[in-house]
């Protein structure tokens, strides 16, 4: 396959070294993200396969767009958010997301990319927080005031206390 046709997602995946090398620097990512005390709280005992799977597929669909642009639009962050909600419950804050950043950006090391894969993946991960940390300050800035978001409305949904009718 002709790297004009390949999706976004494969041509990087490619360039980082292939499946079984996105495999092992997520889970190498994982497990350093687990020896962190205070992401391990924020994960809620997850184990490193568990945040694994929930990472690859968060991972794969934000790096899978085409252009940093796809992040300004509200239905792609809305998609975003509604197929890894497990990750976005967790509300972390921007410490913690930094901290994030700094183990994927060590993992990376660790699987040897290098030079414009990595910048491209530290960008693309710059993205993903920022995502993160949007959606969690949108939803305490403004619980009520919601657009037709569909992902601000179910995080809202499930953070919201429902008065019993009296």
């Amino acid at each position: 396959m002709s790297k004009q046709s390949q999706s976004p997602l494969a041509a990087l995946t490619e360039q980082i070294g292939g499946e079984s090398a996105f495999n092992y620097l997520i889970m190498t990512f994982s497990e350093t993200v687990l020896q962190d005390l205070e992401l391990q709280v924020a994960f809620k005992g997850m184990d490193a396969e568990v945040l694994a799977d929930h990472m690859t597929n968060l991972i794969k669909m934000v790096f899978g767009y085409s252009c940093k642009s796809s992040m300004v639009s509200s239905s792609v962050r809305g998609r975003v958010v509604l197929r890894n909600y497990a990750l976005f419950e967790l509300g972390l804050s921007r410490s913690q997301l930094r901290k994030l950043q700094l183990h994927f950006e060590a993992a990376m090391v660790d699987s040897m990319v290098e030079g414009d894969v990595f910048e491209h993946c530290k960008e693309r991960f710059t993205d993903l927080c920022i995502i993160f940390d949007a959606e969690k300050r949108g939803l305490q800035q403004s619980p009520d005031a919601m657009s037709n978001d569909p992902a601000m409305i179910m995080m809202a949904r499930a953070r919201r206390v429902v008065p019993k009718a009296a």
